[in-house]
């Protein structure tokens, strides 16, 4: 999905949920400028998938109209199979990694980390008879003693440097006590 038909997408969501916003409203919260929410208004307006209806002077209620909808639903369905296959791409890149180590004996994991990345690698896990013994957060830096059959995965996107560091410090080795997830 472009960055545009987001936009878009946001805008109906927007005008279907609070049809009497003002364009100043509007473009405070899609984090726009108020020229750019004027453009978008009109061309959606244009295209007849927005109907505007004059209430007083200078006051408008805008609304969704079929054709609208059409596009709105095209959108929404566009966002969740793009999704959908993030999912199914990041849920192969966990089962690989889980089967390796499963493979060496690995029965139970530490996950540094707390995001989406955390969230479905611990989906995959009761797969591979490993067990989700901790989740550590990005800004905690306290590593649990392992025992030989445990690992520490990093899973944090943003805090991954930090967290190697302090892996380090305490004289964690790659590979042998944790892995990158």
């Amino acid at each position: 999905m472009t960055p545009e038909e987001q936009r878009t997408l946001n805008l109906f969501e927007l005008l279907e949920n609070q049809p009497n916003l003002n364009q100043r409203q509007l473009a405070q919260k899609l984090g726009i400028s108020l020229g750019l929410a004027n453009a978008y208004l009109r061309k959606v307006l244009n295209k007849g998938w927005v109907r505007a209806r004059q209430i007083k002077a200078r006051r408008w209620l805008y609304f969704l109209t079929p054709q609208g909808a059409v596009e709105k639903s095209r959108l929404s369905l566009n966002y969740l199979h793009r999704t959908l296959d993030s999912f199914r791409e990041l849920r192969c890149k966990a089962d690989a990694m889980l089967a390796e180590l499963a493979k060496a004996g690995v029965t139970g994991v530490h996950l540094c980390g707390d995001g989406d990345w955390s969230d479905i690698i611990q989906l995959c896990l009761p797969v591979y008879g490993i067990q989700c013994l901790s989740v550590i957060r990005d800004h905690e830096c306290a590593f649990p003693e392992l025992s030989a059959n445990e690992r520490i995965l990093i899973t944090s996107l943003e805090a991954r440097e930090p967290i190697i560091q302090q892996l380090k410090n305490q004289s964690l080795e790659l590979n042998r006590h944790w892995v990158f997830a």
